[in-house]
């Protein structure tokens, strides 16, 4: 999810509902990871995630 377009307010609501829609598909990655490329916010997560991913 990407934080740079949502209200600091309302993240933590929009972060629930994506990963509750998330879950209806078989093909969605389990976890949703909140970035930010403004402010730096999840990219070192992400980055974890991917490598994780592709067993590296």
């Amino acid at each position: 999810t990407k934080a740079d377009k949502i209200k600091a307010t309302e993240l933590a609501a929009v972060h629930a509902a994506t990963e509750a829609e998330a879950r209806k598909h078989a093909a969605a990655h389990p976890e949703v990871i909140v970035t930010s490329s403004e402010k730096g916010l999840g990219i070192a997560e992400l980055r974890t995630a991917v490598l994780e991913a592709v067993e590296i």
